[in-house]
């Protein structure tokens, strides 16, 4: 049997003042790392979820953040494991 996991990539804006909040925030999802940050307000996320339903709910959790403005999704890949199920899942 093979499974999967998915893994996303979002851009997600910040009010500049509130950025360091939010990386955090986004750091302690589950499944979810900063990738990139300007330093003034916009940050690359990028997801590793079971599923779309986790994308699509850690999606929101992001956009519902104190200090964020939006949320978007980049890119969206699907990758296959032999039958090995990744911990962070």
């Amino acid at each position: 049997m093979t499974d999967h996991y998915h893994i996303s990539s979002l851009v997600v804006r910040a009010l500049p003042e509130r950025l360091h909040d939010v990386h955090a925030a986004i750091e302690a999802l589950p499944g979810a790392e900063v990738h990139q940050s300007d330093g003034i307000a916009k940050l690359v996320a990028v997801l590793e979820t079971a599923n779309e339903q986790g994308i699509a709910a850690t999606l929101n959790a992001i956009e519902t953040l104190p200090g964020v403005l939006n949320a978007s999704l980049v890119s969206h890949h699907v990758e296959e494991t032999a039958g090995e199920q990744l911990e962070s899942l």
